[in-house]
C-alpha cells in the first residue's frame, strides 16, 4: 500500500520518483518493447479476425501510452499534478 501512494505523489509537481535515470532507461525499454509487440500483433499472420487484432493492438498501444505518461510525469519533478511547482 506505501508503494501506491508513493507511486501517486511522485505525480504531485514538484516530486518525483528516486532515482529518475534507472526509471527512465525502463521507459524506454518498455516503449521499445510495445512497439516491437504492436508491430508483431499487426504483422503475422494469425488465425484471428482482423477487428480482435485490432483490438489487440489498440489495448498494447493504450498501455504503452499510459505507462508512458506516467513515467515522464513521476520522473521529473519539473511537471506533475497540483502541488508546488
Amino acid at each position: 500500500m506505501n508503494t501506491l501512494i508513493l507511486l501517486f505523489r511522485a505525480l504531485r509537481a514538484g516530486e518525483s520518483l528516486a532515482d529518475p535515470a534507472t526509471w527512465k532507461n525502463r521507459q524506454l525499454i518498455s516503449t521499445a518493447i510495445l512497439a516491437i509487440l504492436y508491430f508483431l500483433v499487426k504483422v503475422l499472420p494469425v488465425d484471428i479476425s482482423p477487428d480482435d487484432l485490432n483490438i489487440i493492438a489498440d489495448g498494447i498501444a493504450l498501455l504503452g501510452c499510459l505507462a508512458n505518461g506516467y513515467l515522464t510525469v513521476a520522473t521529473t519533478d519539473k511537471i506533475g499534478f497540483g502541488g508546488e511547482a
